[in-house]
């Protein structure tokens, strides 16, 4: 074999490596980007079951108060936030989420063109991870008083 065709055999081995070298890069670019939306939608799912909670709360409202009222901490250091206002749930995608209450002093909220009386209540979610918590999303919600 002349040296040639040693040069070429070469640079067709290095060729095919860098083709396979990208091909594998945009596998685990895909893989990674598919995690990260589980993640996200995990996170969403999670705020807006808490949501659907807390709107069961408005013919009981007065028992949201007495049970949620205090959770008045506008923080995003979970250390400052009272454990009765922090709810948590691991996800089928090994990822753990922890979520924070906000409630707004009772006030008149505008609901198109009408006027209730109610509370804003804002659920941040946090991703927790090698006990480090990463802030994911944020919702917010208007709890009125249906009580009859």
């Amino acid at each position: 074999m002349g040296t040639g065709q040693t040069l070429l055999a070469l640079a067709a081995i290095v060729l095919l490596s860098i083709i396979t070298m990208s091909i594998r890069q945009m596998y685990v670019q895909s893989v990674n980007t598919t995690v990260n939306s589980q993640h996200t939608a995990d996170a969403l799912n999670f705020g807006r079951d808490i949501s659907e909670r807390i709107h069961t709360f408005s013919t009981r409202y007065l028992d949201f108060v007495d049970e949620y009222g205090g959770c008045t901490a506008d923080t995003f250091d979970l250390e400052d936030v009272d454990t009765n206002c922090i709810f948590e749930m691991n996800s089928m995608a090994g990822e753990s989420y922890i979520a924070t209450l906000l409630v707004s002093p009772e006030g008149d909220i505008d609901i198109g063109p009408a006027i209730q009386t109610g509370r804003v209540i804002t659920i941040r979610i946090f991703s927790e991870r090698d006990d480090v918590n990463t802030f994911r999303a944020e919702y917010r919600t208007i709890l009125t008083n249906l009580t009859p």
